[in-house]
């Protein structure tokens, strides 16, 4: 598993700099090495929602994408990308009706992708408007998958 390999080293690389002292060449390798891995996993990601996942078929029913793209009509500051997404996946672990480890967060130039399962709209309409409320971000564009809670027939 390689790409498991490249994920754990684009991670570690920046904590060992940071224990040395880095040059500044060093921190923008690191850089341009994790911003690669997040290009790369958000092109699979993309091309995993767009291939056609195979369901059971009695939990067919039980989800559906949550395509939205929502643009920001205010005036919009630019900020560090990685800021952007820092901030977000913290107002998600704050929320109590958002699960923030089933949500992956990509930002690009202010444009946030949403990738990832809750369990009702509500949520998904929630993960977008903390999304879109984050000082910085342009325009949030929602791939999440809602899925309800099945009921137990017996």
């Amino acid at each position: 598993m390689p790409s498991i390999s490249k994920f754990v080293a684009a991670i570690t690389l920046p904590l060992l700099l940071l224990a040395q002292e880095p040059t500044q060449e060093d921190l923008q390798k690191a850089m341009q090495n994790f911003l690669l891995l997040m290009e790369k996993s958000t092109e699979a990601l993309k091309e995993m929602s767009q291939t056609e996942q195979k369901a059971l078929p009695e939990s067919r029913n039980s989800w559906m994408l949550y395509y939205k793209d929502v643009k920001n009509g205010a005036k919009v500051q630019k900020r560090s990308d990685l800021l952007i997404k820092t901030q977000i996946e913290y107002r998600y672990f704050r929320d109590q009706n958002i699960s923030a480890s089933t949500i992956l967060v990509t930002v690009r130039d202010g444009i946030v992708e949403l990738y990832g399962k809750v369990h009702s709209t509500q949520a998904a309409k929630k993960a977008i408007d903390l999304a879109l409320t984050t000082r910085g971000v342009r325009e949030v564009i929602s791939y999440l998958i809602v899925k309800e809670p099945q009921k137990l027939s017996l």
